[in-house]
């Protein structure tokens, strides 16, 4: 296999999730950006809709593209060379880890993977039992309280969270 192929392939791995992260910045930045200087809390004009997600797949393609793009080049200046410098493998190996592991981080913290968190637990608690709302008490007080709502807003019902906990 030629070089250029292969460094289009060491850095297109890698771009795959670099590009990822870089579009969904973009598209919460161009978001953000429409609603504290453009719209704020008016609604938006509907073609907004559609033109916020072919940002995020336009920025994506193209970062994605321009890693390829850019490994190609990379590959055919080093084609001269008999060996393939394992240097630049271990590199495109971390630059692939590290993001992955940015987004389950990410996930983890954001509760998408792993246990449910209290505040989710107190949620399916106060839904099952057919209230409108739910809160859980300020993480500084030390109480771990579930509370549950009705649809005025009124505290309805106080429980602790142990005992809304999932049997294990």
């Amino acid at each position: 296999m030629q070089k250029r192929y292969l460094y289009a392939l060491l850095f297109a791995v890698p771009g795959l999730f670099i590009a990822l992260i870089i579009a969904f910045l973009a598209f919460g930045a161009a978001a953000g950006f429409l609603w504290l200087f453009v719209f704020g809390d008016y609604s938006w004009p509907d073609s907004y809709g559609n033109t916020l997600p072919l940002l995020l797949i336009a920025a994506f393609l193209g970062l994605w593209l321009a890693s390829i793009v850019a490994g190609f080049v990379t590959g055919k200046k080093f084609e001269a060379e008999p060996v393939l410098n394992n240097k630049h493998v271990m590199i495109s190996v971390a630059l692939t880890i590290v993001p992955i592991l940015f987004i389950v981080l990410h996930q983890l913290n954001v509760g998408n993977l792993g246990p449910p968190t209290d505040g989710q637990l107190c949620r399916d608690f106060c839904l099952q039992k057919g209230y409108s709302g739910s809160g859980m008490s300020p993480k500084n007080s030390g109480d771990r309280s579930c509370f549950c709502y009705d649809d005025s807003g009124q505290e309805i019902l106080q429980v602790p969270i142990e005992s809304i906990l999932p049997a294990e």
